[in-house]
Parts: C-alpha cells; structure tokens; sequence
C-alpha cells in the first residue's frame, strides 16, 4: 500500500531578471561595507595590539636593561668582596709565616735536645742489655760444659759451644 505524497510547498513567484539583479547587486554592496567596516575593524585592533605589544617590548626592554645592571652590580660586589677576603687571607698567612720562623729555632733545639735525651737512654739500655747477654752467655757455656762431663755429648756440645762465643765475640765488636 503505496501512499501518495502531498505537497505542501507554495507554488513559486515568477520573479522578474531586473528585480534579482537589483537584489544581487544590493546584497554585493551590503557585502562590500560589510568586508571594508570588517577589515577597518581589524586594523584598528591590529593597531590597539601592535601598540600594546611595543609598549610591552619596551617594558620588557627596560626590565632587561635593569637585569643586566643589577647582574654586573652582583658581580662587581663579588670581585670586591673576594679581593678584600684575599687581602685578609693574604696579611693573616704573612702573619702565620712570621709567627712560624720566629717559634721554629725554638722548635729545633727542643727537638735535639730531646733527640740526645733519647740517645743517651738507648746507649744505657743497649749497655745494660749487653751485660745482660753476655752474662746469660757465660752461664750457658758452664751448664754446657758441665753437662758434657756427664754426658757424652762432647761434639755436640762444642759447636754449640763455639756458636755461643761467637755470638759473644760478634757482641763484643759491636759494642
């Protein structure tokens, strides 16, 4: 079952060719004051913001400017502040140099007569542990000879004998 479409549209006016070229030719000019009220519109906010944007670059240039005077400022501080500290440092070291020659001839004899003090103690010592030695060697050499009466153990004993003294002799010499 097929239903038919009814239309509902008005039949078309018949208009005339002059009556749409006026229309056209209206509408064009609209459009033309349109575009140039569009276009005039644009360059005076292209003019607001070009003017905006130079003040900015010239803030921005003068911002720039006060950076670098206030970095070369920081570094001038700098350069005086460590050049005042060197000098300090410089006069203190000078000082220290001078306090140090004038304690070092003091600080060298101490250190001698400290070192004959302890010579002379190593010399009594080394004296003494000689005597000790040598004693403790002649002893053995008794208990030694003693013993090879009782036992036979004669060659054995000898060289043991003729180590000790000399190790008595070696003893002597470096004495």
């Amino acid at each position: 079952m097929a239903t038919k479409k009814v239309s509902t549209k008005a039949p078309a006016k018949k208009v005339s060719t002059k009556a749409v070229k006026k229309d056209v030719t209206k509408a064009k000019k609209e459009i033309v004051e349109a575009v140039d009220a569009v276009e005039d519109a644009v360059e005076t906010a292209a003019e607001t913001v070009f003017a905006k944007v130079s003040k900015n670059v010239d803030n921005a240039r003068g911002v720039a400017r006060q950076a670098w005077l206030a970095y070369l400022g920081a570094i001038g501080r700098t350069y005086d502040e460590v050049t005042t500290r060197a000098e300090k440092a410089n006069d203190d070291i000078k000082a220290r140099v001078a306090k140090f020659n004038e304690d070092s001839v003091e600080f060298v004899e101490d250190l001698v007569a400290r070192g004959e003090k302890v010579q002379d103690e190593a010399e009594t010592r080394l004296k003494e542990s000689r005597a000790n030695v040598e004693e403790q060697i002649e002893v053995a050499k008794t208990r030694l000879t003693k013993l090879s009466t009782k036992v036979d153990l004669s060659a054995r004993l000898q060289g043991l004998s003729q180590r000790l003294e000399s190790l008595s002799k070696d003893l002597k010499k470096s004495a």
